[in-house]
């Protein structure tokens, strides 16, 4: 009898090991996907608008901008250039007044990136804010793609029960407070997670059907997603993993076949990534390059210095910055402790307070579900897990500065599909349902709850968010993000000027704020710090030079308990006469 090889299979048919075809999508079902997008996008928006711009806002998105205007790669100077040319294309067709001359950036890019940044914000001061609310959403549209795409893939995981696979999916990624913090940011961190969740939906679909057409769709995908982030890079070795494990047992002509596609995906990305970066310093000598960080220098040491290298010469700058800002002594600050360097804990001490305690659970049933009902067979697991288990491996045992949760984002959409997927495939019996019901509801409030203030979330195991200072600072918690809290609050004081310490890279008269820097003492009147400042110093941006603040220790300074708090990221106190020093 012969053999069908995948190629000729019917579109429909179902793959190898594929329990059946995937039904189409019913009407009723895109009508429930529509009710969950708009509401995530307008939680999303509505969020926006209440947040000033963080820290690395400053310089994603003029990175983006000038990248656009001039067609020179090396803009791209911290990170690959799509996601920021994505949020920085509507600001481009809005034809904002022109500059004197765009002039391209001198590397090492960590300074292009800031100095760009700052350059930015002088130039386009008066319509800095509205740039900056449509470039954010650029950001909810790309999650609002990510969240379809999880639809359609846990669909085709559980084709049983599709939609509510699906639907599931979906839900789970656009009602996490986590992702929510940061998909309504200008950043890297949620647009890359679409492009690396793309790149393995599209390697799921060729796996399962070989041909050229997804063998070039894979290709794009990856190369997609190499333009969006570095951790990307990952996706090679993840790639070659997977297709070895799911090509096991098949004939050897549909395993050479499949193995020569997965070659051919390769050489596809590498042309997707040297055309997004325009082919600028593609090819160049490994001995043309000065890199900077200790790992890009020990690379280097043991690679012939003749060696062409296949890759733009923007992003391999851009990878060694960003190897140079990890290797970085800039402290890290958790559970009561600053310190530098990484902590194999780290991701597992955030983790369960900074995720709302029904969605442990929802995960705590799926994985007690998964390993009872043996939900998955091993190629499946490789395909959905591996990554984000080897990837969460390396970001805790390396020995880098820790970045925060958002590091996690890459991979929160493959873990949230998989919780779905096996929810969808195991549970059984009303009783099941009627707990996952109830956390679902319970997810959803908690959510609502934390509205605006997804970055500043914690859950009730220490507290609440009003205590996550205790526990966390910088992008887990207080990113710069509550200027138009702390303008709105100081409003309602009558205008009353303030002190004002602040951990961010935005002007605060952007945002109108009233204020001044302390110097040696705290004068009588209002007090705003930024919480990440109780645990370090930072360079703040005040009228046009930076100036050092912090760490601000409360009790020595005799502050009391704050007044007011922003957000849960600015805590605002009242000095009363005769203050001690700062």
């Amino acid at each position: 009898m012969r053999t069908v090889r995948e190629s000729e299979a019917p579109e429909n048919a179902p793959g190898p090991g594929d329990p059946a075809p995937t039904p189409p999508v019913g009407r009723r079902a895109w009508l429930l996907l529509a009710l969950l997008a708009s509401g995530y996008a307008f939680l999303a928006v509505h969020s926006l608008l209440q947040k000033s711009v963080t820290v690395d806002e400053l310089g994603h998105l003029p990175a983006g901008y000038y990248f656009l205007r001039s067609g020179e790669s090396r803009f791209s100077s911290l990170n690959p250039p799509l996601v920021n040319a994505l949020s920085a294309l509507p600001v481009v067709l809005m034809r904002p007044e022109p500059e004197a001359q765009v002039k391209s950036v001198q590397h090492p890019g960590r300074e292009a990136f800031w100095g760009n940044g700052y350059r930015f914000m002088f130039q386009h001061a008066t319509n800095y804010r509205t740039y900056y609310t449509v470039g954010r959403c650029v950001t909810v549209a790309l999650v609002g793609v990510l969240g379809v795409i999880l639809f359609l893939w846990a669909r085709a995981l559980c084709p049983m029960r599709a939609d509510l696979a699906g639907l599931l999916a979906a839900g789970l990624l656009w009602y996490s407070p986590g992702v929510l913090a940061h998909a309504r940011l200008v950043t890297t961190d949620a647009g890359s997670a679409l492009f690396i969740s793309a790149a393995l939906w599209s390697l799921h679909g060729f796996l399962r059907r070989p041909n050229d057409s997804r063998m070039l769709t894979c290709g794009l995908a990856l190369g997609l997603a190499q333009l969006s982030k570095f951790y990307a890079l990952f996706l090679y070795p993840v790639f070659i993993v997977v297709a070895v494990v799911w090509l096991r047992g098949w004939d050897r002509y549909a395993y050479r076949r499949a193995a020569w596609g997965v070659l051919g995906a390769f050489a596809v990305s590498l042309l997707v990534l040297n055309a997004g970066y325009l082919f600028q310093g593609s090819g160049a000598s490994l001995a043309l390059y000065e890199f900077q960080s200790e790992r890009m220098q020990t690379l280097a040491s043991v690679l012939p210095a003749g060696l062409r290298v296949p890759l733009p010469g923007s992003f391999m700058i851009g990878l060694d910055a960003q190897m140079g800002e990890v290797e970085s002594d800039i402290p890290s600050f958790l559970w009561g402790e600053t310190f530098s360097g990484g902590r194999w804990y780290y991701f597992l001490a955030l983790i369960p307070i900074k995720t709302p305690i029904p969605l442990l659970l929802i995960a705590g049933i799926a994985v007690a579900l998964a390993i009872r009902e043996r939900a998955w067979t091993p190629r499946e697991l490789v395909l959905l897990l591996f990554f984000p288990v080897s990837f969460f491996l390396f970001l805790s045992l390396a020995d880098q500065r820790q970045l925060g949760l958002r590091a996690l984002l890459t991979v929160a959409p493959l873990w949230w599909l998989w919780v779905a997927a096996t929810l969808a495939r195991t549970l059984s019996g009303l009783k099941q349902w009627s707990a996952v019901a109830v956390l679902l509801i319970w997810t959803g409030v908690e959510t609502l709850v934390a509205h605006p203030d997804y970055l500043s979330y914690f859950n009730q195991t220490i507290g609440g968010s009003d205590q996550g200072y205790r526990y966390a600072a910088g992008s887990d918690l207080d990113w710069g993000q509550d200027l138009v809290g702390l303008r709105r609050f100081q409003e309602e004081q009558g205008g009353e000027p303030l002190q004002l310490l602040y951990f961010g890279s935005v002007a605060p008269t952007i945002y109108g704020i009233d204020y001044k820097v302390p110097e040696a003492t705290l004068e009588p009147g209002l007090l705003a710090v930024s919480t990440t400042l109780y645990h370090r110093r930072y360079p703040m941006f005040d009228r046009g030079a930076l100036r050092a603040v912090g760490p601000v220790d409360i009790e020595a300074a005799g502050l009391g308990d704050p007044v007011a708090r922003i957000g849960n990221s600015i805590h605002v106190y009242r000095i009363p006469e005769g203050a001690p020093p700062q």
